[in-house]
């Protein structure tokens, strides 16, 4: 018979109604319990706050009640020393002093109880010291993985994509009206990793608004406001926000700690490896900045870097201090470290609240991963280089991202190729990261001209964003519609494109930001087939709604300018073209500088504005000083740069400066030869405007070699049939038949002047994307 107590103990709470899954860990606690035998079973589940913990505790605890599993279940609130021993004193019997060590006695007497100790966080607490003596059944939930040295423990992380959709169904309700819930659903529980507070917090906002769709987008644009507002109607019983379950545990740890966690956000969210930093302090490298140098040396030694040295004790005090609150994880078989994808979007919104710029910590973490690189031979560099970038896709990811801007299009291939197979490896083909990464490598084979190779990359994105019901797919669609364009596929591209507009037009309306996108981009392939008022009835449409949502000056409103001020252009228009352009220039110069990319490009294409009405002495100065401008910006070989060699080339042309152009146009020849290859698009661009520079001294043999290389280029790589083909063989007909009536006239004519040869072409595949061109193509998926 049972002592008589002073009061009553506190009873296990019930899970929450709609609690869902977690099937295969009950069943494991219930073994646990069931086979288990000795003097005390204890049984930890500890992982990040919000992973749902206590609601696998309390669900445990009701099955076990309701299979009269236990003679009692008591519940004991661990959170601190004070509330543990408030709630052990309610087990205190009758007759004796109302003290936790009372109540734990009284408890050792008894037989086949359970005790659940709940948040158990306190890494000062000593949580075993509240163990009653003798046997008995003990469940602690904790975000401390290392309690898990009392017993048998389980490490809760996320849900089964299967629960966490048929969880975020329940909490829904019949309140969504979406077709395909199941697959919006599954889309929405992807994007918060099938976390389990997370999930329930869209349930709240749907049920409201009744449209699953619409949270999947609101959440792409607002994660942060979202994950920060408290569940709508209190459908989960922290009764915080996502972010807020962890904004305790960052005020616990030491700078150190919250340094080492700030790092990590920057990097992937699995296999971070701990060499990265200790490589970085041991380096004896200058960074060229010397500001970056010291705040780098400053983020360093606050998780062990010490005078070109490394202390390992600093370094695991602050890797301890956060696995203690599970913010990061740690595998020891290669001494790596993970940490959850939303905890690193919390991490990044709490530092972008502290420091006065995230993009500094940023640039220093960067640095931090160039410095831990050595360039050495031996087998330890080579494993460590190939593990950060095949392991850490995140870093291979960012690195691609500058060699791309830096116009390495090669060597940012060789790297999106790696990560790209990486994530189909570790995350599948189909994963929403693996698509991205497919996408970015379409995008470098695009600009590189291996249009076919981009289309499969592509085709394939859209295939499987349509099985998944993606919002995405459109997207991908207007991507296809762009290369279809590069290649010369009018219609396609055409047919594509409409169909994408009257969706968006039907989903978003017609003044929608992503509707006049498409609309843009429609006007694109109209020029590209001469259709110009088509073109410019599109753009008139989406410049006088722009100015109306961003006004005149906004960028954005500003490059919608541009386009429309190209077609002008096109159109023989060229004072209304100029005038256009000349609005956008002075704009550009007030917001952004005289040498701001956004204004050297205008520059340019107020250029090539002159060049089309043959005032060469107009165009050349803006040459010149848009030419000075890009080698300071980006260098003497950038892309971009050599784009702007051409245009320069053309107008010497134009002036008859035939040696000047000729230089020119060597140079740029030569820099795509060795950095994009004999057969990319630009290359052989600058071998017919080589050529005709050398038609227009006479030089037939020189020209006709140029242009027969290139016909024969292109007849392989495109067929001969397309339209880059058979205007290189109309100008192979030209100086063949130059030469002809040249050695008609006189024979042992062999050099000379003349504005024979047509006029200069500028790459089909950089039409003005990015920065340069009298197109521009910026609004492009």
């Amino acid at each position: 018979m049972q002592e008589a107590r002073l009061k009553s103990p506190k009873v296990c709470p019930e899970p929450v109604p709609k609690f869902t899954g977690r099937r295969g860990i009950l069943q494991e606690i219930h073994q646990f319990y069931t086979r288990q035998s000795g003097s005390r079973l204890v049984y930890v589940l500890h992982g990040l706050g919000g992973a749902g913990k206590s609601q696998l505790a309390f669900k445990f605890a009701q099955e076990a009640q309701e299979n009269n599993r236990f003679s009692d279940i008591f519940y004991v609130d661990a959170s601190s020393q004070q509330t543990a021993e408030d709630d052990l004193k309610l087990l205190a019997p009758a007759g004796s002093e109302e003290t936790a060590n009372s109540g734990l006695g009284w408890l050792a007497r008894q037989k086949e109880w359970l005790l659940v100790f709940d948040n158990a966080d306190d890494i000062q607490l000593d949580i075993s010291k509240f163990f009653p003596r003798g046997k008995g059944n003990i469940l602690i939930t904790t975000r401390n993985p290392q309690l898990s040295m009392h017993g048998e423990d389980f490490k809760v992380s996320d849900m089964d994509v299967d629960d966490a959709k048929d969880l975020l169904l329940k909490l829904v309700g019949k309140k969504a009206v979406d077709n395909n819930k199941e697959q919006l659903a599954t889309d929405i529980v992807m994007e918060l990793h099938c976390f389990a507070l997370a999930v329930t917090q869209p349930g709240g906002y749907i049920h409201a608004r009744g449209k699953l769709d619409t949270y999947l987008n609101l959440y792409k644009t607002s994660r942060d406001a979202l994950l920060n507002q408290k569940e709508v109607q209190g459908q989960d019983q922290y009764g915080f926000a996502v972010y807020a379950t962890w904004a305790l545990s960052y005020k616990l740890p030491s700078p150190g700690g919250k340094c080492l966690l700030q790092i990590c956000s920057q990097l992937h969210h699995q296999n971070i490896p701990q060499e990265i930093f200790e490589n970085a302090s041991l380096s004896n490298t200058k960074l060229e900045d010397p500001e970056l140098q010291i705040e780098v040396a400053a983020l360093l030694a606050h998780i062990g870097g010490q005078n070109k040295g490394w202390d390992q004790m600093v370094f695991d005090k602050c890797a301890g201090e956060l696995q203690s609150f599970s913010l990061i994880g740690q595998n020891l078989l290669d001494n790596s470290y993970s940490i959850h994808p939303l905890v690193q979007h919390w991490s990044n919104e709490t530092t972008s609240q502290i420091h006065a710029q995230l993009e500094s910590l940023k640039m220093c973490v960067l640095a931090i991963i160039g410095l831990s690189i050595s360039k050495g031979n031996t087998m330890e560099e080579h494993q460590y280089r190939h593990k950060l970038v095949a392991i850490d896709t995140y870093v291979g990811d960012t690195l691609a991202f500058v060699l791309y801007e830096g116009g390495q299009f090669k060597n940012a291939i060789k790297l999106q190729v790696v990560v790209m197979e990486a994530r189909k490896q570790h995350l599948g083909e189909d994963h929403s990261d693996t698509l991205h990464s497919m996408d970015t490598l379409a995008m470098s084979y695009w600009r590189q001209g291996q249009w076919s190779d981009a289309e499969d990359l592509v085709v394939f994105v859209l295939e499987a964003r349509k099985r998944k019901l993606s919002p995405s797919t459109l997207y991908s669609m207007n991507y296809l519609a762009s290369i279809y364009l590069s290649q010369g596929r009018w219609h396609d591209a055409l047919a594509l494109q409409v169909v994408v507009l009257a969706a968006f037009k039907q989903r978003l309306g017609v003044e929608h930001p992503d509707t006049l996108s498409t609309m843009n981009n429609l006007a694109a392939t109209y020029n590209s087939q001469h259709q110009w008022k088509d073109a410019e009835d599109l753009q008139i449409f989406v410049l006088e709604t722009r100015k109306k949502q961003l006004g005149e000056n906004h960028p954005e409103t500003l490059a919608i300018t541009n386009n429309l001020a190209a077609t002008y252009s096109s159109q023989g228009k060229h004072s209304d073209a100029e005038t256009l352009k000349l609005v956008v220039l002075e704009a550009y110069k007030r917001q952004l500088g005289k040498e701001h990319p956004n204004t050297l490009t205008i520059m340019n294409n107020l250029a090539l504005n002159y060049q089309n009405q043959e005032q060469w002495t107009d165009a050349e100065p803006l040459q010149l000083a848009v030419l000075e401008g890009w080698k300071r910006q980006v260098g003497a070989e950038h892309p971009l740069t050599l784009t702007i060699m051409n245009n320069l080339a053309a107008t010497y042309h134009g002036l008859g400066q035939w040696k000047d152009a000729e230089a020119l146009q060597v140079t740029v020849l030569e820099a795509r030869k060795q950095h994009l290859g004999g057969e990319h698009p630009d290359t052989l661009v600058s071998m017919n405007n080589l050529a005709r520079t050398y038609l227009s001294q006479h030089r037939f043999g020189e020209a006709e070699a140029l242009e027969v290389k290139v016909v024969e280029t292109y007849k392989q790589l495109l067929g001969e049939e397309h339209p880059e083909t058979q205007i290189s063989m109309q100008s192979l007909s030209r100086i063949q038949q130059e030469e002809k009536i040249m050695s008609d006239v006189d024979p042992f004519l062999k050099a000379g002047s003349g504005k024979a040869g047509g006029h200069f072409r500028e790459s089909p595949s950089t039409p003005g994307m990015f920065f340069f061109g009298d197109w521009d193509y910026a609004s492009l998926p």
